[in-house]
């Protein structure tokens, strides 16, 4: 990406508040949210989800959808970060979640935000 993610955004990633929503859409546009505790910047231009058990998330993302990722900090401050989705079942990134994620958690595949806009409340701020 060209453009830098702005300091505010990273900085307050650090405080987020847990669970966060990551959205996706199906063919039809019809909206599916979902609750996700398993995720972490996997560096500054993306976010990594891991694939918990999420059947319409997953359909949605096969079919090309774009998503969004909406979490609140400790502070009360809201992000709202949009871009399109990969999908990880081997590889590098797919290795790095199973690394990070807790045991507990089937971990069946990583997904993957590339962060094309971010806002803050209602300001687009990248």
């Amino acid at each position: 990406m060209n453009k830098s993610i702005p300091k505010s955004f990273l900085d307050d990633w650090k405080s987020l508040h847990r669970p966060a929503v990551f959205t996706t859409v199906d063919k039809m546009g019809v909206p599916n949210s979902i609750w996700v505790g398993c995720f972490k910047l996997l560096n500054e231009n993306q976010i990594l989800i891991a694939n918990n058990k999420f059947h319409k998330t997953y359909e949605n993302i096969l079919s090309g959808s774009y998503g969004a990722f909406l979490f609140i900090t400790n502070n009360r401050k809201s992000y709202q970060a949009k871009g399109h989705i990969e999908y990880h079942t081997k590889g590098p990134v797919y290795e790095k979640m199973k690394r990070w994620i807790d045991p507990k958690y089937p971990g069946y595949a990583a997904a993957v935000l590339n962060i094309e806009a971010i806002y803050c409340g209602s300001e687009k701020i990248f």
